[in-house]
């Protein structure tokens, strides 16, 4: 059979991508870390080796790849492929990925039933996706070639990911390898959608053959990226690490190549605070664990969530890179202080400059729900904003999420790849000496919170060397604390304004508005 393996292309190859693997691919640059690159699609990779094993001809493409039907001459063609697997992502996505499947059945001479759609959206809105495209998702893990209308006994999830199909100059599998030890996950926490993804907890997956075969025919790659959902709720942990340690991630293991690269584990989708104590702790430092993730999503849990940081540095761990649910059951003051909690231990121990006394990344992650507001209604977009209360509302202390405060906090994180600096100084800078200073960033219009080197004034230590400020920043916070404590019916048309993040609501306050100063700032939010 033609097989084709297609991922929606959510923007990962841009213009600036595209350059920069043309760079790398002619000798002017080197490859990127894998880092900085995008996650390979595990479950394509893996149908790669199943069809592959097969006998069958397996083709990966990302996004609407019109070239392939160039090749043919015909568009539409009467069939190319005698199938086409689509993976799904987040339901951020939604609109790009059903425009994928719709593109692609013109593939398989519009048969419907030669496309098969499966991934983390499609496990979470198959009933959408059906609708918008006419096929049945494949839901959950692919564990048999069954749910495919194939014949065999394979664990397709259990089979070894094909690394050939993909690009390294986009894909992070240069120096990495990507694996399960465990799947799904004891809790059933509401926001999240493992329960629905993974529903079954399985506490031991034997990774080793996996790991070996993929040496011998890729190389010896030193890290390894676990994307297990609750590794610490398997009673099996002892034979997990013990399994890793045989591969060579323990501490001080290297690589059999010249020269040598020191091994290194990375539990990617974090660690449960509430399993990390003494024993589970004495158990994970015998690995080479770099960074530890440990979740922290709400204020009430900080007693569990700096013992087990304490514990985890007590056995050598140093490394930290933790997530922050926000926008859920939080206010932007609960995120405030654990924030404030992650710079104060940064402070404490070492301050996030010394690498050899560790650091704390930390990760505001924004809650997105799948289920609207009404019974039995998606959420394509995403979108959520917790109800407003009814009172008056105290807009600096009692302050509530809303779309321009999430998305001021994505531009925060954005200042870092993602994180708020270790480095104290930076991070006070980042998201305000105060509570207070903290509200008005969220208020802030983006140009000058994308554009803080050239508009603040002050200049932090540890900063790069810049030259001072315009001084708008400085100013934006003068200008919205007065209007709040001198004009409380001005700024409640501000704060209703501004807080829709849109361009329309800011332009019809704008054309209303008498007051000069306010006009002045609001110019600010219009910039393109």
């Amino acid at each position: 059979m033609r097989i084709l393996l297609v991922e929606p292309d959510y923007r990962k190859f841009s213009e600036k991508a595209r350059k920069r693997a043309q760079h790398s691919k002619a000798g002017l640059q080197k490859k990127p870390e894998d880092e900085i690159l995008w996650y390979p699609p595990l479950g394509l990779m893996k149908l790669a080796t199943f069809h592959k094993m097969r006998g069958d001809e397996v083709k990966f493409v990302s996004g609407c790849n019109k070239s392939l039907f160039k090749e043919f001459d015909l568009f539409p063609p009467a069939s190319l492929w005698d199938r086409v697997y689509i993976s799904t992502l987040f339901t951020f996505e939604w609109k790009k990925t059903v425009e994928t499947i719709n593109f692609y059945k013109d593939a398989v001479g519009g048969s419907v039933h030669k496309i098969y759609v499966g991934g983390i959206m499609a496990s979470l809105m198959p009933k959408e996706i059906f609708e918008e495209t006419g096929i049945q998702p494949v839901t959950g893990i692919l564990n048999s070639p069954k749910q495919i209308d194939l014949e065999g006994d394979e664990n397709i999830d259990m089979l070894p990911p094909d690394y050939e199909i993909l690009d390294s100059y986009f894909y992070g599998i240069n120096d990495t390898y990507y694996a399960y030890t465990t799947r799904g996950c004891r809790r059933s926490c509401k926001y999240c959608g493992v329960p629905e993804i993974e529903p079954s907890y399985v506490e031991y997956i034997d990774i080793k053959r996996v790991i070996l075969e993929l040496r011998n025919k890729y190389g010896d790659k030193p890290k390894l990226k676990l994307m297990d959902n609750n590794v610490l709720a398997s009673s099996r942990l002892e034979q997990i690490v013990e399994d890793l340690v045989s591969l060579g991630y323990g501490r001080g293991q290297f690589t059999n190549t010249k020269p040598k690269k020191q091994r290194v584990i990375d539990f990617n989708q974090g660690l449960d605070a509430r399993y990390i104590d003494e024993r589970t702790t004495s158990l994970l430092s015998k690995l080479n664990i770099k960074p530890m993730r440990v979740a922290f999503d709400h204020v009430k849990d900080k007693k569990t969530y700096v013992r087990a940081l304490k514990v985890a540095r007590k056995y050598g761990i140093k490394e930290f890179s933790n997530y922050m649910l926000y926008n859920w059951k939080d206010t932007p003051r609960d995120l405030y202080d654990r924030l404030v909690i992650n710079i104060r231990l940064n402070e404490k121990w070492g301050k996030g400059t010394d690498k050899s006394s560790g650091a704390i990344y930390s990760y505001p992650m924004r809650y997105a729900p799948i289920k609207s507001r009404y019974p039995d209604e998606s959420n394509r977009n995403r979108d959520y904003v917790p109800t407003a209360p009814e009172k008056k509302l105290d807009f600096i202390n009692s302050a509530v999420w809303t779309m321009r405060f999430t998305r001021n906090v994505e531009i925060m994180r954005g200042a870092a790849f993602g994180a708020i600096s270790p480095t104290p100084t930076l991070a006070w800078r980042t998201i305000g000496e105060t509570f207070e200073e903290f509200i008005v960033n969220l208020y802030m219009p983006e140009e000058l919170l994308r554009n803080r080197n050239k508009h603040e004034r002050k200049v932090y230590e540890y900063e790069p060397k810049r030259p001072p400020g315009t001084g708008k920043v400085e100013g934006f916070r003068t200008f919205i604390l007065r209007l709040f404590k001198e004009q409380p019916e001005e700024a409640a048309r501000f704060h209703n304004a501004v807080s829709a993040n849109t361009t329309s609501s800011i332009r019809e306050y704008y054309n209303k508005c008498t007051n000069k100063e306010v006009k002045e700032w609001l110019k600010l939010y219009m910039k393109k």
